[in-house]
């Protein structure tokens, strides 16, 4: 019994340790937050959008608030949000908002917040800042029991607000939001998500749980911006591009026929099959050319969420079919055009069976044709589909379930999920893996700008990498294609290079640009990517397009990426780096090795060296720890080498280095007498010079080296 008091009093101790968290009401019920003794959060209220005062429930796990709403009565207006605000923060100092933008609601942006009651109204999907006394803050949306929430202000006040869009009777209580505070941003991140979506029921949602599905493992090319949108999309132009790659000897690993192939009327769905017209032998014969004389392994097909952008045509065959089970909505025949007319629109309703027909059949179709994976595109148009009809929440997830059971059942889980940073969406993934983190890439203009929304390579990468902060605790971040023939075509291929989605393009046939390209790739077309997202490192997670060195990092094995952009509108930048600048390194000796100029430097962790860089400049640094001397980099005829070394075993005076294949291996190296062994068979033909040690080695597979001294 004694025992089991003193392991009692122990477990308390370490409680108390681990939640710092204090949750306060005043008087007036007025609810406060406080964290290692200061007070962080004040005046938080409970409220329905009628200002009508309404109780919060919360619960405190891994040091992480969860907050509900419970309405006092059963039902709350279809349009009428619920949710928890507070007032702006004592002793904040800088924060971050990753807004969904209009018109298109499909991705979010960084947007600076000077308070947080200055955000907008609605749409932000994950918010952090940062204390005068450098403690970080972050809140996470939390949905379910039908309702979607977002982030936004209020009456000078900022919080959730939770919407069902209809009916949603006998709801005992709402989600509202998660809030956490730490030291450490990253864990903060990483700790917030995992604990929000274990509350939410999403456990399985978690990026670090998910496996990658093997056709993204290889560098892709997709049809959309080389087919003119889709506009000159058909049978020839894909044997056209399979043969640029096969005569240049490029390995492609798959081709992914986008937007553009559907038997259509006003957008909308007439059959699960191809227009005659551009396949007029629907898709096997083509795919078995592509697959078994140009040698591409894997191809994908695109369609809509719902079908097609505007669903399924109701006088079709198809929608004929389903017409027993179909629901309608109305919605803006284009978001982006102020005076586009309202139309009616059909697809399959979430509680009928037809919904998994739909996908099952049209699913087993494509893989009877010979598709190994699917894009689905679309998937925030739920939000438009519930209006008055179902609660979003449950739509979405009727919808997303069927979807995934289809995918699962006939690509083993393969596909890319897009138009999707919507809470609707991305909480309804699953054990999906992958999914667009940013807006579309757009083909170089000369009068192309840095807007957020729509702009250049620094534009588009800067945004995907900060959505990555909070994307990639759920998913492989997919930053889209890209092309190799932009001007800026190197700014976009390192980063890509150094996070861990898939990798493909859309070049136009016949204007690839092969040097850019095959530095991302094994000589088998398999892609070199990292083990973590691409995030930024902590000193710009509040930088956005300051006129300052961008700087993002990421991890493979025990060894680090760090990618350094001019990322802003100017002329030249400055600013610093260090190897602190990659977290979760071991270790205090470094080596710093920069890919464009081939220099290489030792440092110790907080060593800081600086750096300028002209406009849309960048450089790409891997940081290894030295171990007894020596610093493995891996082949540097690729963006990402670090990533190249498959395995690397160490004794005292001796280390083994397995590669994925031969090329140019380098090393940092201390040493002067060595012995190299490549494969058990010694070598005398390498290079040591200024401590770097070069080795070329000869094209093959799994070449291993052994140095010892």
């Amino acid at each position: 019994m004694r025992n089991y008091f003193v392991f009692i009093l122990i477990l308390l101790v370490f409680v108390s340790r681990a939640q710092k968290t204090q949750i306060i009401f005043d008087s007036k019920n007025k609810l406060a937050l406080a964290w290692d003794n200061k007070e962080r959060l004040s005046n938080g209220t409970a409220l329905l959008q009628s200002n009508q005062s309404i109780s919060a429930g919360h619960r405190v796990v891994n040091d992480v608030t969860l907050f509900w709403v419970l309405p006092d009565k059963k039902t709350v207006d279809a349009k009428q949000f619920a949710g928890l605000f507070f007032d702006d923060m004592p002793l904040y100092k800088q924060g971050i908002a990753l807004w969904r933008y209009k018109p298109w609601n499909s991705w979010t942006k960084p947007m600076k917040m000077a308070t947080a009651s200055k955000m907008p109204e609605d749409d932000v999907q994950f918010y952090y800042w940062q204390y005068e006394d450098g403690v970080y803050g972050a809140a996470v949306p939390l949905s379910g029991n039908g309702f979607r929430t977002t982030l936004g202000s209020n009456n000078a006040k900022w919080g959730s607000k939770a919407v069902s869009y209809a009916d949603n009777k006998n709801i005992d209580s709402i989600p509202c939001m998660a809030i956490a505070f730490g030291k450490e941003p990253f864990e903060l991140f990483e700790r917030i998500y995992s604990t929000a979506l274990k509350f939410m029921g999403q456990g399985e949602n978690l990026r670090v749980k998910k496996k990658f599905p093997e056709p993204f493992n290889y560098i892709g090319w997709c049809t959309w911006n080389a087919s003119d949108n889709g506009n000159n999309l058909n049978e020839a132009l894909l044997l056209k591009a399979a043969k640029s790659f096969s005569d240049n000897k490029f390995p492609l690993g798959w081709m992914l026929i986008d937007d553009g192939w559907f038997q259509s009327n006003d957008r909308q769905l007439q059959s699960y099959l191809p227009d005659a017209k551009q396949f007029p032998n629907g898709f096997k014969p083509v795919i078995d050319k592509l697959k078994n004389h140009f040698g591409i392994k894997y191809i994908g097909v695109w369609h809509a969420f719902n079908g097609l952008w505007n669903g399924i045509d109701p006088g079709s065959v198809l929608g004929k079919h389903f017409a027993p089970a179909m629901f309608s909505w109305t919605q803006k025949e284009r978001p982006d055009k102020e005076d586009a007319p309202l139309k009616i629109y059909h697809f399959i309703k979430p509680d009928s069976d037809s919904l998994n027909v739909f996908y099952n059949h049209w699913h087993r179709y494509f893989k009877q044709q010979g598709f190994d994976f699917v894009k689905v595109d679309n998937q925030l148009v739920v939000e438009k589909m519930a209006v008055n009809n179902y609660p979003i929440f449950t739509l979405s997830d009727s919808m997303h379930k069927a979807l995934y059971r289809a995918v699962n059942k006939y690509f083993n889980g393969a596909i890319i999920n897009c138009m999707d940073m919507t809470a609707d969406a991305y909480l309804n993934f699953g054990t999906s893996a992958i999914a667009r983190s940013e807006e579309d890439y757009f083909p170089y203009e000369p009068k192309e700008n840095y807007n957020l929304q729509r702009g250049n390579a620094a534009a588009h990468v800067l945004q995907a990498v900060y959505n990555s902060i909070y994307f990639g605790q759920m998913v492989y971040p997919d930053f889209d294609l890209f092309q190799s023939h932009n001007p800026n075509a190197i700014f976009h291929a390192i980063a890509r290079a150094i996070n861990c989605g898939p990798i493909y393009i859309t070049d136009n046939i016949g204007e690839q640009k092969f040097d850019v390209l095959r530095p991302l790739i094994y000589s088998d077309g398999r892609i070199i990517r990292s083990s973590t997202p691409l995030l930024p490192t902590e000193d710009c997670l509040f930088q956005v397009q300051d006129a300052k060195l961008f700087k993002a990092s990421s991890t493979v094995r025990n060894a680090g990426l760090l990618g350094v952009w001019n990322a802003a509108d100017a002329d030249i930048v400055e600013g610093s780096i260090k190897p602190a600048d990659v977290r979760n390194l071991k270790g205090n000796d470094f080596v710093l090795y920069e890919y464009f100029s081939q220099s290489l430097k030792t440092a110790k962790r907080n060593d800081s060296f600086s750096l300028k860089l002209n406009r849309l400049g960048y450089q790409l640094y891997y940081v290894v720890p030295v171990i007894n001397g020596l610093a493995a980099l891996g082949l540097t005829n690729k963006y990402n080498a670090p990533a190249t070394i498959l395995k690397e075993e160490w004794s005292s005076n001796k280390v083994t280095i397995v590669l994925y294949e031969g090329g140019m291996f380098k090393a940092y190296c201390n040493k002067r007498s060595l012995k190299i062994t490549l494969n058990g068979k010694a070598i005398s033909g390498y290079v040591l010079k200024n401590q770097e040690l070069t080795i070329n080695i000869p094209k093959q597979s799994k070449p291993v080296i052994s140095i010892s001294w």
